[in-house]
């Protein structure tokens, strides 16, 4: 990584929460070079891999307990963020 590019992310780290979905949404956009296409196959590849891999090891799997523990704990910790920020 650059050191522009790790300034550029630590400035991006500290904002507020929909400016860095607005962002993110604009870099995945000009990776895009304008087709929506070539995401939507990439995240069905990745989905397919996935699905091979659970396929090849349940094991290797998450409980849906255990990912919506994670997914609330996340939430959590960005409202918290949120409420501390200027």
């Amino acid at each position: 990584m650059t050191a522009n590019v790790k300034k550029l992310s630590t400035l991006a780290l500290r904002l507020p929460m929909r400016s860095r979905a607005v962002l993110a949404d604009l870099l995945l956009d000009s990776l895009d070079e304008g087709s929506t296409e070539s995401f939507g196959a990439a995240w069905l590849k990745l989905a397919r891999d996935r699905d091979a891999e659970l396929d090849a090891s349940p094991a290797a799997g998450k409980s849906h307990a255990d990912v919506m523990a994670a997914a609330r704990k996340a939430v959590r910790i960005s409202s918290q963020e949120m409420a501390h920020r200027p």
